[in-house]
């Protein structure tokens, strides 16, 4: 259940109607059967996040939240962050 903004500096409490919704395939390691091939992890960002950040799943790290395109940053600056 998701209560909050998926970035960890944020304290924004969900809303459904502002911000970002963002869903995810579970990683399951290579070579084994996912119990449930239909295992997704869902994360919200708020309307403030969405302006400067982005999520992205990158295997063998996971959920990383990172700067959006044309943001602050030269670097390719990411996080990971916990599942909801």
């Amino acid at each position: 259940m998701i209560s909050k903004c998926a970035n960890p500096d944020c304290e924004i409490s969900f809303d459904y109607w502002r911000g970002r919704f963002f869903r995810f395939r579970k990683n399951h390691p290579e070579g084994v059967e996912p119990i449930n091939v239909h295992s997704v992890q869902h994360f919200w960002l708020c309307d403030r996040c969405f302006g400067i950040y982005t999520l992205e799943c990158r295997r063998g790290v996971g959920v990383v939240i990172k700067l959006r395109l044309g943001q602050l940053s030269e670097f390719d600056v990411f996080r990971p962050i916990v599942a909801a």
